[in-house]
């Protein structure tokens, strides 16, 4: 559990990131002459916390199956850009069909975002098990008298 709850924070600031990425080029491409006051550095946090959230409350301690992975995974991402969605433009019966293509471009960075934050989790793991091998290598050679 204590793995997972550092997972979902790594996850949560590599979220974070990669939303104000998105913001700025979404901002810069849909509405290129709004402005923002400093309340607008708290969107990324909220939008954070509400894409970290599915994977707090779809935590599972068994093991489970390529297939399954694969179905929890997109239900997440799935979860995930409807609560987005759902906080950006509030309820699903106030929107008109000028605000589409703005939900088609958030819908389209927060699965991209979802995507990247996996990969990224993913070489990061990559990596500790790598250096975790090393290490294991070097105390089996060191406790042999190599």
């Amino acid at each position: 559990m204590r793995e997972h709850l550092r997972a979902q924070l790594a996850s949560f600031f590599i979220s974070v990131t990669l939303i104000n990425l998105a913001m700025l080029i979404l901002g810069c491409l849909l509405e290129p002459d709004l402005r923002f006051g400093y309340q607008a550095f708290a969107y990324p946090l909220i939008y954070g916390v509400i894409g970290s959230l599915p994977g707090l409350v779809m935590f599972s301690k068994k093991e489970l199956t390529m297939k399954q992975t694969i179905i929890r995974e997109i239900i997440q991402m799935l979860l995930i850009v409807i609560l987005i969605i759902a906080f950006m433009f509030g309820r699903f019966k106030n929107i008109e069909f000028e605000m589409i293509p703005q939900i088609i471009a958030v819908a389209v960075s927060v699965m991209i975002i979802y995507v990247l934050v996996n990969v990224f989790g993913w070489l990061i793991d990559l990596k500790t098990a790598n250096k975790m091998t090393e290490d294991l290598k070097k105390y089996q050679a060191k406790a042999s008298g190599k």
